[in-house]
């Protein structure tokens, strides 16, 4: 309820107690609330008691309008100085309550950060959290509208149309590192104390490794849900499966060209069509960093998948399009504030969580992969803002 709206309610109930003193000079604050209370609509006070105060109150000061206020009138907010606020607070990067205090001090303002923090509220001006995104070049813009619009004309528009390939897309990417500690806030990491001496050490301190523990998925998404179905392949294992006999095992092993070429021809190869079967009716799609770019890999792709996105058109950092950078985004939000003492209890809940994103949300990502082309486009190929 508004605060105009609330004001015109007390007026009418105090208007009402008056008119009942009125035509009844012989009753009290007592009678009036026994009135009150045995009426169509009684007001709703927690206690007759309260109800009665309420009356009686009404009835001493004997008039409908607020009473002013005590203390001196405010003569710091008048129009020129809230104009004054709203030019150095609205849409002006970096700015601030102090600095804007500072501004209007030299100005010759008599101010205080609270005169400004009213008058921000009177102009009903919220401070909003930059969000962080992918640095695009301007080149970089253009490409990403040509490459939407030419998605959007090759799969289709909406669902229901004679044309809309999307449900047969398999949107494929490797994922960023999930590792044993969880995230945090170090501005939100804090102890109340007298002074710090007296914090003992576990909480005036929080461990971190130097080197976590980590580990990569790699994953899909498409119309008939998450690919694998019961869990995303973890990197690390698969190249413990491949690491050449006799090789140090303290060594770290990575996914290069080659290897990536071996992942699609046979542990992709196999679960496409154990889930899939007919694979003429998948359109492969992944991202296209260097070890992707690469002959060797292009060519595994191309003797797998009878059909694919076309390189070309998966080179335009199109990452907030892609649903499967949503998948992502959801394991490590659901995973957020916990910590494990393994990395098999981490890949546990990881496993869990994969299996609790539902079909039905997977398709709905699905099919907002050309409403999302259409706003980079509206965008004039900024970021998408969801």
């Amino acid at each position: 309820m508004s605060n105009e709206s609330l004001a015109k309610q007390k007026k009418e109930f105090r208007s009402f107690v008056l008119y009942l003193k009125q035509i009844n000079p012989s009753w009290k604050a007592k009678e009036i609330t026994n009135f009150l209370i045995q009426s169509e609509n009684p007001p709703t006070y927690t206690t007759k008691n309260a109800l009665m105060y309420k009356v009686s109150r009404i009835l001493n000061r004997n008039q409908v309008d607020d009473l002013p206020r005590s203390g001196a009138p405010r003569t710091t907010t008048t129009h020129e100085y809230v104009q004054f606020v709203k030019a150095n607070l609205r849409l002006t990067k970096n700015a601030s309550i102090r600095k804007t205090n500072e501004k209007l001090q030299q100005q010759g303002f008599k101010t205080s950060k609270s005169s400004v923090w009213r008058a921000k509220q009177s102009l009903k001006l919220r401070w909003w959290k930059r969000e962080t995104v992918q640095k695009l070049t301007t080149d970089q813009k253009l490409q990403r509208v040509i490459i939407a619009k030419r998605l959007r004309k090759k799969y289709g528009f909406k669902k229901g149309n004679k044309l809309f390939d999307w449900i047969y897309i398999l949107n494929t990417d490797f994922s960023g590192t999930f590792t044993l500690c969880s995230q945090f806030n170090q501005h939100n990491e804090g102890i109340y104390a007298e002074d710090k001496s007296s914090i003992p050490y576990e909480l005036k301190t929080r461990p971190k490794q130097k080197f976590q523990k980590s580990v990569m998925l790699w994953g899909g998404i498409s119309y008939q849900g998450l690919f694998p179905k019961n869990s995303p392949i973890f990197v690390d294992e698969w190249l413990e499966l491949i690491r050449p006999q006799g090789s140090n095992r303290q060594k770290k092993m990575y996914f290069t060209g080659e290897r990536y070429a071996q992942f699609i021809r046979t542990i992709v190869a196999d679960k496409v069509k154990e889930e899939f079967g007919d694979l003429s009716r998948v359109i492969f799609q992944d991202d296209q960093d260097r070890k992707q770019r690469m002959p060797v890999a292009l060519d595994a792709v191309d003797y797998v998948f009878d059909n694919r996105i076309e390189p070309k058109d998966c080179a335009a950092k199109l990452s907030d399009v892609w649903p499967i950078e949503h998948v992502w985004g959801v394991l490590k939000e659901k995973l957020r504030g916990r910590e494990y003492g393994n990395v098999q209890r981490l890949k546990n809940d990881i496993i869990d969580e994969w299996n609790q994103i539902s079909l039905s949300l997977c398709q709905r990502m699905i099919e907002k992969i050309p409403e999302n082309l259409k706003l980079v486009i509206d965008n004039g190929g900024n970021q998408i803002q969801k």
